[in-house]
């Protein structure tokens, strides 16, 4: 045990520091400005690294606490929400690493085989009587009031335990620490809560949860329904007679009455809403489907399984409280029953009406946990972020209510004295940082067995008496932010304490998150010249990984899941999706390693002996994820280097040009199609950018690129793009490659066109066809005739004529062929019209064409233009741009995948250009230099025609043994190979196509080359594996058993002699004849008929197992080659080595990283590998790039930009080299990586600068991954060296996620502690992109969190400050914490959004009105009669008159928006359950379009069938938190080809002659003294405004007390509101400063911020009163402008100065027109959204927002810039006066009053409103009006009271 004497002299130590500190103090508040004195790092407390206890206060009312939360006030918690989200964790994880479009639609039971364990697992034992309790007790509840009755011993954490227990035998070691930190998050309580919702609506209908009684109802009830046997259709399954049942006992009766009822579709109970079935991603129960598969199994002989029939058209859908006996008792009978069932979680269903009964009892509800009148509790929830930005009050700005003394804060003679202060001696030390020192916590440390709850010894009592008095002047100290000249350090020294710190991540959070009260501390921390070299070459690092963010002056920042990067920067980072990550990493790294290990080990035992070898398995696998986290392309990059270096290569300078170009231009590179060589005489070239006169006049390279930085398009005369179409215009089809051209002529893009005509069928027959006699002209045309032509009309009227005959003529003909005269005639009419023809030579144009084609000469260029076709592999229908292939004239997403290529190859070309490869003289040809490389294919083959390249599972049975190896190449020596490929025919031979493709197959490898590539050196095996399908009984099925025996055991036989005892098996009925023909036929010699008889006799020694639910198909290391469609039934010799071309790179990259591993180092052979053992090798190589490409193809995540592989080098290798340096790096901090040397485990590394914003949100989640989690953690601290001012000085952060927290015990804050007094605080809340927040509950101003001098900073205190000293009664601070100020916030709803576009023209259709409906079980009649029917079973049903009750309608069930030009954009709110989409019905949107089928792919390109289902409405379900963006395709309906969504002109101003009786007001708020504001404005409008006034508030940043108050003001006051939302989109640039915010939400979504009948809204300020008739201004014409602002006033001469607009940049822009002002403006929607007008205000906030310092005033700034493309009208001066613009002259004639702030002086607004609006100009005085409103205020207060 230490000493006391040296606990004495430590402490001591502490004192004489905190003496140096102090006077360290007091000299700064001297001299700011002197040169700076750094002290050791010793002398730097470490006070920031530590959550500040929260349980003591220095002084009464002296601490500073602030805490804020976040809730679904909506979503009832209850006991029994642990054990449905455990469910719900597991039933999401079947979802995990799949595309969305698939997880969403696909029932998938194998996958989520997990969450039918869990329940398994929780009904074995029946129900947990303490729930069963719970249940029986709840209806008790309405009756007597008391929310404690029941068993109150189990609680929530008991939940919380039974759901991890149960979950234990169905969770990896991952998901063990996922689901406890899932839970604690509430990750997965939107899918409980749409089952809630789902029972709720189900119980409802059924008469099982009565509204009026509000009776409970059952624990559980089950809903069993006959549907459609229509299995073609399973997802749009009909039920057509339904039961629902509420007691398991009455399971089997209902079954027997539902199974004998025969009745036809078309009679059955067709009304029932298909909600009363599964869902289509709802997963039976796998008992069910297992055994309606094993049934079917060719190897089943069991004899003991149940032959009896699964009623396979009836299904059933169980609600129920999990964990009750009533629930376990229906889920084994359902079990057992064997019918198809899925299970919803019931919740507690009776929720709404207790909450609405609570209100009415005048019960608060938003603000406490738990209404007296439920057991529910809300949900509070975790994952985000609250900032506390300190303000700079320019203006005062915050409302001083009706106790208007000083309350600053600022007043010396108001301060408190602490110099009084002492330590009780009674009493222990304090648990709390006093001065930068927790002497508690210090005592602990320097002696463990120290009691420090025991009162402090009489020294320590000094000790902490002192810090008790030093604490206000280090508090003081904490406020000071350094000067500039002091700040440029500080990353570096911050670095510097993290690395001496002994926990390093809680040094980070608690610098990161506390940085304006440590500032001041930290800049005088010296640094040593070593850590800044350290901090130099870290930052180089961090550079060449990318890890970097642009948005804090490039400082590092970089986090990464096993090398995926994370987007944990923008502050709408969503954690859940960061669960999601490492569960889909998780998985990725489980399947890997459950599939290669094993055969890893049995190689290695083969390579090393039995029972060796396990040890360098796992290092070979270790590799294998290497090259997993590395990523294709970086795996390509590698492949090509020079040498073996990961990371060291990166520093080369000495990389050939080759491997520079490589890594330029986009990093996914398209594939290009050689259709240049050799087309010299097949292509006609339309025109010549280079050489034809008609483009002399257009700027060179150099002038391209000046004209591309003001905005204007790529036109230079170089052919910097060619477009090759591929048409046959006698064919009757269009190509839509044609329909491009105009667009890119227009545009004067520096396109060359080219033609290769050539007719289909010559194509598809492989033969040149000539055209018949020519008969008069009246022969049919032939493509022949169209290639002569254009070329005449090239060369005798120039290229632009015959691209007008291109575009014009060469279109889809109707009715009967076409003659070859009446072709003629029709190119002569056009090139008459454009006035190429003069009338007059008409005729002398039309015989000179008919002599051409009468008799054409031999060599008229066809048949060469039909050999290049043939040649190339490519047919009319087809286009390429600069070789790179657009989709195929089918296609119906054409115009999608042709924009998608355009912006590709300019952004390529341009980079290029940019480079300096391609100027004025070189390359001689830019298209030849583009049709070269690697990337370039010499023919357009089938392979690379698949939108989407598919790679299929590694075979997990399989070894050396099956291995056939052509006799061709296997004379190489394996260590010179290149690329390793196994081509494995995965085959069913009860088929004809498996068959035939397995003789094929063997065929192909018996002729297989030498040489399988030209330029890499190539080891190539074959493989055949029998595919035996479950279902197919054709013949004896031994034989199934005699194929895959033989294929196993294939490497003993030649080629030959495999197929023909192939083909012996195949002939023979049965199986035992042929295995006697072997040995008798005399067809093999004894000793190989023996052999082959005794290998297919034995049991096969590798299987199928992984084969894709397919017949037949081909692999390629993985690269799925199907034998149907395109691909064509075989396989053969030029398509292998296509399939090898196209797979090359990746694979020499994948050999080169893992063989090695096996071979040893060039030069240095392992011992273990000689030529018997190259076919093991060989086979372990290419099934583990196998299993890796198969990786790569399922690891594509749902935002690619944020969720992404890093494309740089590689993350995991910095960190490793790292890791292995001879020196230890003090920036470098690893923990858990024990765990990863077993099994292979997620790897999180992070490269980060200590003081950015990302590291304020990253650092709590680092600790909980550490300490939690506990996965292998790497941290590189990457400081910059110089800091200029981008730091988050201003700003305290506290991110939740807080694996420990209970709802109901240890419910989860974001707390901030100790914080000083004298800052003037505003909150901002970094929440997922998701979430539609508002605040719910708060005493204090959310805007303006300010301590008052004489009672101090919480919300008491708050209250004593307003109400003269006294606390309203009734009124009680959350928790009874003085010095706490207590803000709640509700989770209102979630967000679906997306993209539109409408698929004939691939643009979106801009205005389209969608709405989204929450779907219910409606009645199918108004007539309907609530009558219940009771079976002899006991079940209930519907009579035919009435399909049941409807739930209530909410407000919140219906909301709709517009679809944007910009991207498509859409966004609609939401709560969890199941919505409808669909075009407003009634809108001119639905009678234009219809919702067609489509999905995004994994690789982000929207995928159209071939013929899409149409449907008016599309089904969306809410149940997570994750930001699936949603696509939804539209066409336009016949007859609305060219329809436009707006009306037409005369239209709009025929609405507006006919007036709108309700003037729309627009205004927003932020801030108790602009709410007080706010009203005031509304009251003036209203009294002023002869018409109906409806006012529509922005709501995201008002307080709860506002919106409740203002609604019953306007009630009062006789004017309609209604409050609007909008969530900032995450494509469209951010804003960091509330106030910014504001400005964008006030001007940049107008077009989409109101309903559509809203046809004009005029937005005044807050601060304003109004004098006039707004009915005026409502009717002005704003003469064609879609909007009209007040120009600033210029009549206040001693302000001119101060008008920025009357010179410099401004004054040249505006050229003449005003600079108006923004705090009144009307808007005419209908043209605002007509015209676009929101679109290009974003477009042009973009591209401004980009320089910080631009658009200083957002609002006002916006749209004057704009107005040159966006008109303004003028409104008269008088429509605003504003006193620091306008003369005193012209305020009589004002219509509106703005309190703008004065340049000249400061004044608060409250003071400068008093001042203004009073006098003989007014009606009522401002205070008169600001009296009314607070009259309004206090009827209001009484009446909730």
């Amino acid at each position: 045990m230490t000493s006391r004497a040296a606990l004495t002299s430590s402490i001591l130590l502490l004192l004489v520091t905190l003496t140096i500190r102090l006077a360290k103090v007091k000299s700064s508040d001297q001299d700011q400005r002197s040169s700076p004195t750094l002290r050791p790092l010793s002398s730097f407390q470490q006070s920031y690294a530590h959550r500040i206890p929260s349980d003591q206060a220095v002084n009464e009312r002296g601490r500073r606490d602030i805490e804020a939360s976040v809730k679904a006030h909506g979503w009832p918690s209850t006991i029994f929400s642990p054990l449905c989200e455990a469910w719900a964790y597991f039933e999401a994880g079947g979802s995990i690493g799949k595309p969305r479009h698939d997880a969403d639609n696909v029932r998938d039971n194998a996958s989520n085989e997990a969450s039918w364990k869990y329940l398994d697992a929780l009904v074995e034992n029946g129900g947990i009587p303490s729930l069963d309790a719970w249940i029986s007790n709840s209806n008790k509840l309405e009756q007597d009031g008391d929310s404690s009755l029941g068993d109150s011993s189990w609680t929530y954490a008991n939940s919380t335990k039974l759901a991890i227990k149960s979950a234990s035998s169905s969770s990896s070691s991952l998901d063990k620490k996922l689901l406890p930190l899932a839970l604690a998050l509430r990750a997965h309580m939107p899918h409980c809560e749409m089952h809630r919702s789902l029972a709720r609506d189900v119980a409802i209908h059924f008469g099982l949860y009565d509204l009026v009684t509000r009776a409970e109802p059952p624990a559980a009830f089950c809903v069993v329904s006959r549907v459609s046997s229509a299995k073609e259709d399973e997802k749009q399954m009909v039920p057509l007679l339904t039961r629902v049942l509420a007691d398991a006992a009455l399971l089997p009766p209902a079954l027997k009455v539902l199974e004998a009822v025969k009745t036809k579709q078309d009679q059955m109970e067709l009304n029932q809403s298909s909600l009363l079935l599964p869902l289509p991603e709802e997963s039976y129960h796998p008992d069910v489907t297992r055994k309606n598969v094993d049934e079917d199994d060719l190897m089943l002989e069991d004899e003991d399984v149940e032959k009896k029939e699964v009623p396979k058209d009836i299904v059933a859908v169980l609600y129920g409280h999990v964990g009750t006996s009533a629930f376990a008792s229906f889920y084994k009978s359902l079990r057992e029953s064997r019918i198809k069932f899925v299970v919803r979680h019931m919740g507690h269903i009776t929720y709404e009406e207790e909450m609405q009964a609570s209100e009415q009892r005048g019960h608060g509800t938003l603000s406490s946990t738990q209404s007296p009148l439920s057991r529910a509790i809300p949900t509070a929830l975790q994952g985000y972020g609250v900032r506390l930005d300190i303000r700079n009050v320019e203006y005062k700005a915050f409302d001083d209510g009706p106790n208007e003394k000083s309350k600053d804060g600022d007043s010396e003679q108001n301060q408190l004295d602490w110099n009084d202060s002492e330590h009780h001696p009674d009493h222990p030390a304090r648990n709390e940082y006093l001065a930068g020192i927790n002497l508690k916590t210090i005592m602990a440390r320097l002696d463990p067995e120290a009691d420090t709850h025991a009162p402090l010894p009489q020294d320590l009592q000094s000790l902490q008496t002192a810090l008790l008095q030093s604490h206000p002047a280090q508090l003081s100290s904490e406020s000071i932010v350094p000067p500039a000249w002091k700040r440029r350090s500080l990353s570096l020294q911050a670095a510097t304490v993290i690395a001496s710190s002994s926990d390093p991540l809680e040094t980070l959070k608690g610098i990161s998150q506390n940085l304006p009260s440590i500032a001041h501390s930290l800049s005088s921390v010296s640094v040593a010249d070593s850590l800044k070299n350290l901090a130099e070459e870290a930052t180089d690092v961090a550079a060449k990984v990318g890890a970097v963010s642009p948005g804090w002056g490039d400082a590092a920042f970089g986090f990464y899941v096993n090398s995926r990067e994370v987007n944990v920067e923008r502050p709408s980072f969503n954690v859940f999706q960061l669960l999601d990550v490492l569960r889909e990493e998780d998985k990725k790294l489980g399947d890997l390693e459950g599939t290669v290990r094993p055969m890893l080990e049995r190689t290695m035992e083969v390579l090393m002996g039995e029972g060796r070898g396990k040890g360098k398995a796992f290092n070979i696998l270790k590799t294998i994820r290497k090259g997993m986290d590395m990523g294709v392309e970086k795996l390509v990059q590698y492949g090509k280097k020079k040498n073996e270096a990961l990371v060291n290569d990166q520093d080369n300078e000495d990389d050939d040009e080759d491997d520079e170009a490589e890594s330029t231009g986009p990093s996914s590179k398209k594939y290009r199609i050689d259709v240049g060589r050799g087309g010299k005489k097949a292509v006609l070239y339309l025109n010549d950018l280079e050489k034809d006169p008609e483009y002399k006049s257009w700027p060179n390279v150099q002038e391209m690129m000046m004209r591309m930085q003001f905005g204007q398009g790529p036109t230079v005369r170089r052919n910097l793009f060619t477009m090759l179409i591929v048409l046959d215009p006698a064919s009757g089809n269009a190509h839509p490659a044609i329909n491009v051209l105009p667009h890119l002529v227009n545009s004067q893009f520096p396109v060359r066109i080219g033609l290769l005509v050539v007719s289909r069928k010559d194509v598809a027959q492989k033969k040149p066809s000539k055209p018949g006699p020519w008969d008069s002209g009246n022969r049919p045309f032939h493509p022949r005739d169209s290639l002569n032509l254009m070329r005449h009309i090239s060369k005798r009227y120039g290229g632009m004529a015959a691209m007008s005959c291109l575009i014009n003529v060469f279109q889809p003909h109707s009715g009967e062929t076409l003659s070859v005269g009446d072709y003629i005639q029709n190119h002569v009419s056009l090139l008459s019209q454009i006035g190429v023809v003069p009338e007059d030579e008409e005729e002398d144009a039309r015989q000179e064409m008919e002599l051409l084609l009468k008799s054409p000469t031999i060599d008229d260029g066809y048949e060469d233009a039909f050999d290049f076709a043939t040649q190339k592999l490519i047919s009319p229908g087809m286009s390429f741009f600069n070789g790179i292939p657009f989709p195929d004239a089918s296609d119906s997403a054409f115009g999608l995948g042709v924009n998608e290529v355009l912006r590709y190859e300019q952004q390529h070309v341009i980079s290029l250009v940019m480079q300096g490869a391609i100027t004025d003289l070189k390359p001689r040809s830019v298209y030849a230099n583009l049709l070269s490389g690697d990337n370039c294919y010499k023919q357009f083959h089938p392979v690379l025609r698949g939108s989407e390249i598919e790679y299929a599972p590694m075979l997990k049975n399989v070894n050396d043994q099956s291995l056939i190896f052509p006799s061709a190449g296997n004379q190489m020596d394996i260590h010179n190979v290149d690329a390793f490929f196994v081509i494995e025919a995965v085959l069913n031979f009860d088929t004809i196509d498996g068959v035939n493709a397995a003789l094929d197959f063997f065929d192909m490898m018996q002729s297989a080359p030498a040489k399988w590539h030209y330029s890499k050196t190539v080891s190539v095996a074959f493989r055949v594996v029998s595919n035996p399908r479950k279902g197919d009984r054709s013949g004896d099925p031994t034989k199934a058993v005699g194929y895959a025996s033989l294929f196993c055991l294939a490497s003993r036989f030649d080629i030959k002699t495999l197929k023909r005892a192939f083909e012996i098996i195949h002939e023979n009925k049965s199986f035992i004849t042929a295995w006697n023909q072997f040995k008798t036929s005399g067809e093999f010699d004894k000793e190989t008929g023996q052999s082959l008889a005794d290998a297919v006799s034995k049991m096969p020694q590798c299987s199928n197992a992984g084969a894709l639910d397919k017949d037949n198909y081909y692999t390629v290391n993985g690269r799925l080659y199907p034998i149907e469609g395109p691909f064509g039934p075989f396989l053969n010799e030029e398509d292998i080595k296509m399939l090898l071309s196209v797979e090359m790179d990746r694979n020499v990259g994948m050999t080169r990283l893992i063989a090695p591993k096996f071979l040893g180092e060039p030069g240095k052979s392992d011992k273990h590998t000689n030529e018997s053992t190259s076919p093991v090798v060989h086979n372990a190589i290419a099934l583990s790039a196998t299993a890796l490409n198969h990786v790569f193809s399922t690891s594509v995540a749902s935002k690619p930009t944020s969720l992404s592989r890093n494309a740089f080098a590689g993350i995991a290798d910095v960190m490793d080299s790292l890791a292995s340096a001879e020196e230890h790096n003090p920036l470098y901090f690893s923990w858990n990586e024990e765990s990863a040397k077993k099994r292979l485990q997620v790897e999180v590394s992070v490269i980060l600068d200590p003081l950015t914003e990302p590291t304020q949100r990253v650092a709590p989640l680092l600790l909980t991954i550490r300490d939690f989690l506990k996965l292998p953690l790497r941290l590189m601290i990457a400081p910059r060296q110089v800091v200029e001012n981008d730091l988050p000085l201003s700003s305290y952060y506290r991110f939740t996620i807080d694996p420990l927290a209970v709802p109901d015990e240890n419910p989860p804050t974001a707390l901030f502690s100790n914080l000083p007094s004298n800052h003037l605080l505003t909150v901002r809340m970094d929440v997922p992109e998701p979430w539609d927040l508002q605040q719910a509950f708060s005493v204090q101003d959310a805007d303006n969190l300010r301590c008052d001098a004489r009672y101090g900073c919480g919300d008491e205190a708050y209250l004593l400050a307003n109400a003269g000293g006294e606390i309203p009664e009734g009124t009680q601070a959350p928790n009874g914490r003085i010095e706490l100020t207590h803000m709640e916030y509700t989770l209102k709803s979630l967000l679906f959004f997306g993209q539109c576009y409408d698929a004939s023209t691939n643009s979106p259709p801009n205005g389209l009105q969608l709405t989204l409906d929450r779907s219910k079980l409606k009645d199918s009649s108004s007539n309907s009669v609530n009558e219940m029917q009771v079976e002899i079973d006991g079940s209930t049903f519907r009579t035919s008159h009435g399909d049941g009750i409807e739930a209530p309608t909410s407000p919140h069930d219906h909301t709709d928006t517009l679809v944007m030009k910009t991207v498509g954009y859409w966004q609609l709110r939401a709560n969890p359950g199941i919505w409808t989409l669909q075009i407003e019905k009634n809108s001119r949107g639905a009678e234009i379009y219809h919702m067609i089928d489509g999905s995004v792919s994994p690789s982000g390109r929207l995928s159209i069938p071939d013929n899409p289902s149409e449907f008016i409405s599309k089904s969306l379900i809410m149940k997570d938190f994750s930001n699936h963006g949603q696509t939804l395709l539209v066409k336009r309906n016949k007859g609305h080809e060219t329809s436009n969504l707006f009306p037409e002109e005369a239209n709009i101003e025929a609405t507006e002659n006919e007036g709108n009786e309700v003037v729309h007001v627009f205004s927003l708020a932020t801030g108790h003294a602009y709410e007080r504001l706010l009203k005031i404005m509304m009251l003036s409008v209203t009294k002023r405004t002869k018409s109906p006034v409806k006012f529509w508030l922005f709501e995201n940043f008002l307080s709860p007390s506002f919106k409740s108050s203002a609604l019953y003001m306007a009630e009062r006051i006789g004017c309609q509101l209604e409050f609007v939302t909008y969530k900032w989109p995450e494509w469209l640039r951010g804003q960091s400063e509330k106030q910014r915010l504001i400005w964008g939400y006030k001007i940049l979504f107008l077009d989409v911020l109101f309903p559509l009948d809203v046809k004009k809204i005029i937005y005044v300020d807050a601060d304003q009163v109004v004098r006039g008739d707004m009915t005026e201004l409502w009717n002005l014409d704003l003469k064609g402008a879609p909007y009209g602002y007040t120009p600033f006033c210029d009549s206040r001469e001693e302000t001119l100065g101060y008008q920025f607009w009357r010179s410099g940049f401004w004054k040249n822009h505006l050229r003449g027109k005003p600079y108006h002002i923004s705090a009144l403006y009307v808007v005419d929607l209908d043209r605002f959204r007509r015209e676009l007008v929101g679109d290009k205000l974003r477009a042009t906030y973009q591209q401004l927002s980009a320089d910080p310092n631009s658009l200083a005033n957002l609002d006002q700034d916006l749209p004057n810039y704009a107005q040159h493309d966006v008109r303004i009208f003028s409104l008269p001066q008088k429509w605003l006066w504003c006193e620091s613009w306008c003369s005193d002259e012209t305020k009589a004639e004002a219509m509106t009053i703005d309190l703008c702030n004065n340049p000249l002086h400061k004044e608060a607004k409250i003071s400068m409103a008093k001042r203004i609006i009073s006098g003989e100009l007014f009606e009522e005085s401002w205070e008169e009006l600001d009296a009314e409103v607070e009259r309004y205020y206090q009827e209001f207060l009484t009446l909730t009271k």
